[in-house]
């Protein structure tokens, strides 16, 4: 996909708002757990319920301008961003261990990046952990959370998550779904949204698959620059699903399985290849055998049987890979396929639990 960009405009506006000191404590929390890994606290929501109020915003652009107008000019100048392009392979996989818990294990395929993982608590919504690829924002290939300005900036974060599960056990994630129909939903009667905005909405206020679901349709939904997405998300109670757009209408199928292929009857299997779709059956094959039901370990071992490495023409692969437990609501992050070192995270509280077996 190609990549998301907010103007530094966006960011210093936020910065200047009535919430700066919020944000300016988020920024102090910003830690590097891993190169290229991070970890921020937001006590508030970012502005995000008042963005909902003015209408959200159908794209990129009109976020950023929405959020110029609403708030003060920031301190820092422009910044001159340019719209790079990319695709990334994603997987994900739905189970529940033995003791009936529900799980969701995803990857993120893309070039190396660096990544937050946010952890979010709204004084209206609900508490959530969310990553989101700062390479998105635009800041430039230089661009780490270091120093008082550029820990400010990546406050905006907030807005691109890529996947999260939020305090209820509500787990959402964006895989490519495999060709370039965009989404544009165009319903005057509706206020707008972007594709990671949308993942805010459900993180933020759905508590659990027909909340989220009822609170989509009732916005205009916009895919982020140049291609097409969908969504797995499933809850504490057992519900997964993939949602989809087609011809600008929301299609949901049941599925605990989700690669970068539609899974729709009006496009299956139209998707990014050979890849995606081998990764879905081994998926398939795992869960089989498993008859569902798998530890975390045995989720985790799934999802790096479809991994994403580097070959000669693919620089990057699988960055971060999650296992969700929707009933402790929390996410356990491997970054860059280290499969020994792990860091948890849980949805409400402000606990991090890290082990690595190589030390």
């Amino acid at each position: 996909m190609k990549k998301l960009v907010l103007s530094l405009a966006l960011i210093a506006t936020t910065l200047v708002s009535c919430t700066k000191n919020e944000l300016g404590k988020a920024g102090d929390t910003v830690k590097e757990l891993k190169t290229d890994f991070y970890t921020m606290t937001v006590n508030s929501d970012a502005g995000f319920e008042h963005f909902l109020n003015q209408g959200g915003a159908c794209s990129t652009d009109e976020l950023a301008a929405y959020l110029e107008n609403l708030l003060s000019p920031g301190p820092f100048g422009k910044l001159e961003c340019e719209v790079k392009s990319g695709n990334f392979a994603c997987s994900a996989l739905h189970v529940e261990n033995q003791q009936g818990a529900q799980m969701l294990g995803r990857n993120f395929d893309w070039d190396d990046c660096k990544a937050m993982v946010i952890r979010c608590y709204p004084k209206n919504a609900y508490a959530s952990i969310a990553t989101s690829n700062l390479d998105f924002l635009g800041f430039g290939e230089d661009y780490i959370p270091k120093g008082m300005i550029n820990q400010y900036k990546a406050t905006a974060a907030v807005y691109v998550p890529m996947d999260g599960i939020n305090e209820k056990g509500v787990v959402i994630a964006d895989l490519m779904a495999g060709d370039k129909e965009l989404t544009d939903q165009k319903d005057a009667s509706k206020k707008n949204l972007t594709t990671t905005t949308a993942i805010r909405l459900v993180l933020n206020y759905a508590a659990n698959v027909d909340e989220a679901l009822n609170l989509l349709e009732q916005y205009n939904i916009h895919s982020d620059i140049g291609s097409a997405h969908h969504f797995i998300i499933a809850d504490a109670a057992g519900k997964s699903v993939a949602v989809e757009w087609v011809e600008n209408k929301m299609i949901v199928t049941p599925s605990d399985v989700l690669n970068n292929h539609y899974l729709c009857s009006e496009k299956q299997g139209i998707g990014s290849g050979e890849e995606s779709l081998a990764h879905e059956a081994k998926l398939l094959e795992l869960r089989s055998a498993s008859k569902g039901i798998m530890t975390a370990d045995e989720l985790t071992d799934a999802m790096f049987a479809v991994l994403s490495l580097p070959d000669a023409s693919y620089y990057g692969g699988t960055q971060w890979t999650i296992i969700y437990n929707m009933e402790e609501a929390s996410a356990t992050y491997h970054w860059r396929r280290d499969r020994a070192e792990w860091f948890r995270f849980f949805a409400g509280k402000d606990i991090t639990v890290h082990n690595s077996l190589s030390n």
